[in-house]
This record gives structure tokens, C-alpha cells and sequence, in this order.
């Protein structure tokens, strides 16, 4: 062991980054069997219900607009695309989460843009 404010020898650094590394090996070597199907499968039906209840929301507000103005069904049926474009906001979220790239093992991510040069 080394004292505060003295360097450690090259002995010292090579057992340090053997360990180390035994230690990453270990972390990387364990992982549950179907982890990644089930979040996988986790992550689905949550994209699913992010478009269900961003449709059904909008929709259950529409009917109850539309049941005290006295419009039914026009508020809700002008409320529905509204709920579908919010569901598919927090669905395009969700695929830029850290979850879904933990899930996709960074296959989610768009490719990098290429610059253009048609300006020849």
C-alpha cells in the first residue's frame, strides 16, 4: 500500500488494472436468461398504451364537451387526431428513452446524417 502523496509502483498498477479487469469480466459475462424478451416485450406494450390512453383521454374529453355543449359526436370525433398525435409524441419519446436503448442495444438510434453536397 502506498502512502498519500507517493506513487504507486508499476507492481501495484498491474495487479490494480489485472483486477480490474477480472472484475469487468465477471459484470459483463453475468446476465439473467430472457431479460431481454421480457423487456422487450415490456417496452411494446408500453408503447401500446401510451397510444391507447393518449387516444382514449382525448376522447373521453370530447364526450363529456360534447355532453354538456350538446354536439355529440363532433367534439370528440374533432378530439381524436389530437389524441393520436399525443400518443405518438410520447411513443417517439419513449423510443429515444434510455430503456429503449437499453432494449435495442443501441439499434434504435437514427443513422448520422451524411452532409450534402449538391452544391457542385
Amino acid at each position: 500500500m502506498t502512502e498519500p502523496g507517493q506513487r504507486p509502483t508499476s507492481d501495484q498498477l498491474e495487479d490494480f488494472e489485472r483486477r480490474l479487469d477480472k472484475t469487468l469480466q465477471e459484470r459483463r459475462g453475468v446476465q439473467k436468461p430472457d431479460t431481454a424478451e421480457g423487456s422487450a416485450a415490456g417496452l411494446a406494450l408500453r408503447a401500446v398504451s401510451e397510444l391507447f390512453v393518449g387516444l382514449a383521454v382525448t376522447m373521453g374529453l370530447g364526450w363529456m364537451a360534447d355532453k354538456w355543449l350538446g354536439t355529440a359526436p363532433w367534439i370528440m370525433l374533432a378530439m381524436m387526431p389530437l389524441g393520436l398525435a399525443a400518443g405518438v409524441v410520447n411513443v417517439m419519446r419513449l423510443s429515444h428513452s434510455k430503456q429503449a436503448d437499453e432494449v435495442l442495444g443501441g439499434k434504435g438510434k437514427p443513422a448520422p446524417s451524411v452532409k450534402d453536397d449538391d452544391e457542385d
